[in-house]
């Protein structure tokens, strides 16, 4: 006579599995969102920065209109340690480029010239401008590249450039900043 042990398989089965693996997907999700929260993303404002500075640059280049006129130029205008515009110069059929001022500023009263083409504000704001400037400013045909700094001097020599550092809001450079920096000569890094 033959005797038939009945087999008792120790393991997990099929359901316990798939809860558990339920349950890691869902804290993993969990952690990664909230580090993403938590992180200072350093990389996307300053690229976001270069781009905007280039976009004027190239809107200068290829006499971009607005508000259906073509105009002296182009730039960047410092609002506050947080905020930055893209600006639209004088409208070149009403005034002469090469004697305008190469700063945003608008004429009070003459609705031909807001010339504001967007306002930027970084996205975190636990990030801000460690240093300020007036404006960078593109007046084409070159395009040549104008740096106004804080004290409101123009520069246009050569191998000028201008640092702008973005950096977390109290925290210390260079550890916690990164660098954007514009040459007269055009180049943008």
């Amino acid at each position: 006579m033959r005797r038939r042990h009945k087999l008792t398989e120790k393991g997990y089965t099929l359901v316990e599995m798939l809860v558990v693996t339920a349950l890691i997907g869902f804290i993993t999700t969990f952690l990664i969102i909230n580090f993403s929260r938590t992180r200072i993303n350093f990389k996307e404002e300053t690229n976001t920065l270069i781009a905007k500075i280039r976009l004027a640059q190239t809107k200068t280049t290829s006499s971009t209109r607005f508000n259906d006129s073509i105009r002296c130029g182009y730039g960047i205008k410092y609002i506050d340690n947080q905020s930055y515009l893209v600006y639209a110069a004088e409208n070149a059929s009403v005034f002469d480029c090469a004697i305008q001022n190469k700063d945003y500023n608008p004429i009070p009263g003459n609705s031909d010239y807001d010339g504001v083409v967007e306002v930027v504000n970084f996205s975190d704001e636990r990030l801000e401008f460690k240093t300020s400037f007036r404006a960078i400013y593109f007046e084409p045909p070159d395009p040549k590249t104008y740096i106004i700094d804080a004290g409101g001097t123009v520069h246009q020599e050569a191998n000028y450039n201008l640092n702008i550092i973005i950096g977390k809001v109290g925290g210390t450079c260079p550890q916690d900043c990164r660098t954007v920096d514009v040459f007269t000569s055009g180049r943008i890094e």
